[in-house]
């Protein structure tokens, strides 16, 4: 089986992103504000560093 080289990923900074993010979505569902939550649900899902976060080996 060959192995894949992968660039050097800053996983520090893309677990820091993710949760920044992650506590945004908290913070305003907790206050009502349901547009703001959905939109950075999205965003997430959609984000390459949460992409990367669910498939870090």
């Amino acid at each position: 089986m060959r192995s894949i080289s992968t660039p050097n990923i800053p996983w520090a900074k893309v677990q820091r992103k993710v949760f920044k993010l992650q506590k945004r979505i908290f913070q305003a569902a907790k206050s009502g504000q349901d547009a703001k939550a959905r939109r950075w649900q999205r965003l997430l899902v959609k984000s390459y560093d949460a992409r990367l976060l669910a498939v870090r080996l």
